[in-house]
């Protein structure tokens, strides 16, 4: 029996955890989860023929959306299908048939029949230049005696990290709650809406945040993706369902659509007008529209505008988010054909040449370089069309 082992004490484990629970804006689970793999690396420290380590969590599958105090209140907080690879020199072949962890976190076991019962699922591949080995651990208990240990070292930490709940498709009672203590608050601007729907009886059964908020009447001051001119990364419907807009954006959609007793193209066209983005069956007119769009649907990258990467010298990038190795041009007339104003024959030469050189930079760089062009019908359609490939990435 081949058995990896993890040497790291609770004490170092809580530390690390308190540590990603304090500096980021990430959820609890994804904190936790953060915590445990940084452990992986150090466990092969004294193993030279080990090149590289990956892993990958399903998070937006499996993460609850909750606090730290409401995972303890739920007595645990399991991670599922935690999948990390481990890459090693030809001559080093790595053979794992059990993981032993601390006492502290224990593994949940997948029953899959016949009296096959398994904590993890592991998979061997020899490559032309390495050997690769993946372990997926199936579920990983932190119960709420360790999670409670966690929370007991982070009581001196007074600054409240409010992060948006995910209640649900549909759900436009959108809330806000403190990922440490469970506190949660409606947006200040929401009020109208949350107190008209009261009176229409159109409140349900809903998520444990909701009814938080509701049963303490909590309201905040400009907390909300609109107040803050943030990017929302939340889902009200499937894209089945409508724009890419009313996917980020329903629940304020929803909230103006009662509050202002407004129809719903109006109320999601007051929207993109607070995001700078064309309204429905507007014409997209310029680069700009683009960027803000673009930029909308990546909010979890660091989207640039007008970027000027070292490799690119004194050539810029209308939009590049680096993170992707993605790269996006609008293209003017004056790329296709002399125009007086940029230059004539002579400036298309020039622009044309640059061009060519930016596209290898790119091409060097293993950027990739997408164009939108003056030619084209630019439209919500054609740009989720051409970047589907990295928002799946997401």
């Amino acid at each position: 029996m081949n058995v990896l082992e993890f040497n790291f004490t609770k004490e170092e484990f809580i530390l690390e955890c308190c540590k990603n629970i304090t500096l980021s804006t990430n959820t609890i689970a994804d904190d936790i989860y953060y915590s445990f793999i940084s452990f992986i690396a150090p466990s092969f420290s004294n193993n030279n023929n080990i090149q590289e380590i990956k892993h990958k969590y399903n998070n937006n599958y499996y993460d609850k959306f909750l606090s730290l105090q409401d995972y303890i209140d739920k007595n645990s907080l399991t991670l599922h299908y935690n999948n990390f690879t481990i890459y090693s020199a030809k001559e080093e072949i790595i053979n794992v048939d059990e993981l032993k962890l601390p006492s502290f976190i224990k593994q949940q076991p997948v029953d899959y029949g016949y009296d096959v019962i398994k904590y993890i699922k592991v998979k061997k591949a020899n490559l032309k230049t390495k050997n690769k080995i993946d372990i997926e651990i199936l579920g990983l208990i932190f119960d709420k005696k360790i999670l409670s240990e966690i929370f007991n070292s982070l009581t001196k930490f007074n600054e409240e990290i409010l992060l948006p709940s995910h209640s649900g498709v549909w759900e436009w009672r959108q809330t806000f709650y403190n990922k440490i203590t469970g506190e949660t608050y409606f947006c200040n601007c929401f009020k109208k809406a949350i107190e008209k729907s009261k009176k229409d009886s159109q409140l349900s059964n809903t998520h444990q945040h909701i009814e938080k908020a509701l049963e303490n009447n909590s309201f905040k001051e400009s907390i909300c993706h609109i107040c803050t001119n943030k990017n929302s990364d939340l889902m009200y419907c499937s894209k089945m369902y409508g724009s890419e807009v009313k996917v980020r954006y329903g629940a304020y959609i929803k909230k103006l659509e009662i509050e202002k007793e407004i129809t719903e193209r109006d109320a999601e066209n007051e929207i993109r007008v607070i995001k700078n983005i064309a309204k429905i069956g507007e014409r997209w007119i310029n680069e700009t529209l683009l960027f803000n769009y673009i930029d909308m649907i990546f909010p979890e990258y660091n989207v640039i505008r007008e970027a000027s990467p070292q490799w690119l010298d004194r050539q810029r990038l209308d939009i590049f988010i680096p993170e992707l190795n993605l790269a996006v041009e609008y293209q003017g007339a004056q790329h296709f054909k002399a125009v007086p104003l940029f230059g004539g024959v002579e400036g298309l030469k020039k622009a044309q040449e640059r061009d060519k050189i930016k596209k290898l930079r790119c091409k060097q760089n293993k950027v990739t370089l997408i164009y939108f062009t003056y030619k084209e019908n630019l439209s919500e359609n054609l740009i989720m069309k051409k970047l589907k490939h990295f928002l799946e990435k997401q």
